[in-house]
């Protein structure tokens, strides 16, 4: 038997021995082992990715049936509950499968929660933890009248958002004995009763009514009695590291003040005056407790979007910028952000969600930010919405810049020029201005054929405001080579220059609105060495002569300045 179970853990260590495709029914490819999770619990962790899909990653849990039948029994147990409970605050289930050497459990990626606790300390992360596996708890306690008793470090696992889920099922079972199947007055055997021996380290942290088998008693309790015992000896371990004997359950340690004297209440040894994890909840959530900040509420807030009404969506997200900073950054960048994306997406978004995107997005890298949130962005143009557009426009300069130019050119160019077009005269209002900010993306080609002569067509636009704004930012992009706009793709050529925008200053130069005017004469100013000399004697001088005694003294001033430029040239 020994050398049967030895070699089962070495080919169940190997990576890829044990391909989904070497398992009936599995779909998921076993890769590296936890190792720093070895011994903690009946099950080997690893690391794994869905067979045909590399990209989908998972963890896989095995445990080999050579250990023996109670191993056999609790991971049977495990893989049960797995299937039948369902809860966000539970590990989520993808596909389990059992063979005669093996039980395997493949679920969401994770990692166990002393290691997340290695690589993240926040504050603000626990209280989140605590407050799910305490809800979740409440969950399994009352709604589905079971006891979970394995609830430690050890059965506690983190997304990549640091979110905690609940694991380690192998000894949940009803409170109450159900009758054997087929009659005959027995009982079925309830795992907590009977497995605990096989769980690592449980005899540091079993509750007293399960060491001195008070059945009864157990069966009389409240719901959630018992797993009170075992929410504190998670806090216990969360702050102070793992329990070695049940005397380190009655020392404070690292554990805050408030959540200590919380925590001594789950202790107590009475099943009647001991807190249930749903108490602890309500309780620690009161106004001024340990669990009441507003990173939980953010949170709790986020997870039950879909049900808010538009008033409290609008108070929230009007205030979520200013929170962002000081959430754990994992969970902005994994929890946070793909809530707000998807948001914005179903039309649920204004400026304000919008700019807490970008927020975030400020703290991704290059390869994060391309994978999360560019290709959002790029759907986002697609949009038909009006006023998401608008935002999108409003806070072009925020993102535009961390999108590849390729990707700006080809996808988000196409979308971002129906503005021009658009019947609302703020939205064309709007891509002018987001124009400055686009241009650095775009190739020269495109610049020209296409951003250029867009502009142009709107210096005859019907609004004065989009008039004047399209020839100021016509102006920025002429003069982009002396510094006033970086243009990496190249600027403004010699022939759209000569045959597409002096044309649109001639006429803007007879524009009706002074300040029209103003900003034609503004940029033929600046852009006089670009003027061939027959046009400025023909044309320009002409024009210019008429606007000297304008009827507006600050059209007179810039029409002095440019002739005085153009004689020079």
């Amino acid at each position: 038997m020994a050398s049967l179970s030895s070699y089962l853990f070495s080919t169940l260590s190997k990576v890829g021995s044990i391909g989904g495709s070497g398992i009936p029914d599995f779909h998921y490819t076993i890769g590296d082992k936890i190792e720093a999770f070895a011994g903690k619990s009946i099950w080997d962790v690893h690391h794994s990715t869905r067979t045909n899909d590399a990209k989908q990653e998972a963890t896989v849990f095995v445990l080999a049936k050579a250990r023996g039948s109670s191993y056999t029994a609790v991971a049977q147990n495990t893989l049960k509950r797995m299937r039948t409970l369902r809860h966000p605050g539970i590990l989520r289930y993808l596909e389990g499968a059992e063979t005669a050497e093996a039980v395997y459990i493949a679920t969401e990626p994770v990692v166990p929660l002393a290691q997340a606790l290695d690589l993240d300390k926040s504050e603000e992360l626990k209280r989140w933890g605590l407050y799910k596996i305490a809800e979740t708890m409440r969950f399994i306690n009352e709604d589905c009248k079971l006891i979970h008793a394995n609830l430690s470090a050890a059965s506690v696992f983190v997304t990549k958002a640091g979110e905690w889920k609940l694991g380690g099922l192998e000894l949940v079972d009803s409170q109450t004995p159900a009758a054997t199947p087929g009659g005959g007055g027995g009982q079925q055997q309830q795992a907590y009763r009977y497995y605990t021996g096989v769980i690592p380290g449980y005899s540091a942290r079993m509750a007293p009514e399960l060491e001195g088998q008070k059945w009864d008693a157990i069966v009389k309790a409240k719901p959630g009695a018992v797993d009170g015992w075992y929410l504190a000896c998670l806090i216990c371990e969360v702050y102070n590291g793992a329990l070695r004997s049940a005397s380190q359950l009655q020392s404070q340690g690292q554990i805050p003040a408030p959540l200590w004297s919380l925590c001594q209440r789950l202790l107590m040894p009475d099943l009647r005056r001991r807190m249930s994890p749903s108490e602890f909840l309500q309780t620690a959530s009161r106004q001024g407790g340990f669990l009441d900040s507003e990173f939980i509420k953010a949170s709790i807030f986020l997870e039950n979007i879909a049900v808010k009404e538009e008033d409290e969506k609008a108070a929230f997200f009007s205030g979520l910028d200013t929170l962002i900073p000081g959430f754990p950054q994992a969970f902005s960048k994994y929890k946070i952000l793909p809530e707000l994306l998807k948001l914005m997406e179903f039309g649920g978004g204004d400026a304000k969600v919008l700019s807490g995107i970008i927020q975030i997005g400020k703290g991704l890298d290059e390869e994060e930010y391309n994978d999360l949130v560019t290709p959002a962005i790029v759907q986002l143009f697609g949009s038909n919405d009006r006023a998401l557009r608008f935002s999108l426009l409003e806070y072009m300069d925020s993102f535009i810049q961390a999108i590849p130019s390729a990707v700006v050119s080809k996808r988000v160019f196409p979308n971002f020029v129906a503005g021009f077009l658009d019947a609302a005269p703020a939205i064309r209002e709007a891509t002018v201005k987001a124009s400055l900010a686009i241009a650095p993306k775009l190739g020269q080609k495109v610049l020209n054929a296409d951003l250029v002569k867009q502009l142009v067509r709107l210096v005859a636009d019907p609004e004065p405001g989009i008039r004047t704004n399209a020839l100021i930012c016509i102006g920025k992009l002429c003069t982009a080579k002396e510094g006033v706009l970086d243009l990496d793709g190249g600027g403004v050529t010699e022939s759209s220059h000569r045959y597409v925008i002096c044309p649109a200053l001639l006429q803007a130069l007879r524009d009706p609105f002074p300040p029209v005017r103003s900003a034609s004469l503004a940029v033929s100013t600046a852009c006089a060495s670009k003027w061939e000399a027959p046009e400025i004697a023909r044309r320009v001088i002409p024009s210019l002569s008429s606007l000297l005694i304008d009827g507006e003294k600050p059209v007179r001033t810039a029409a002095l300045k440019c002739l005085n430029a153009m004689v020079s040239r």
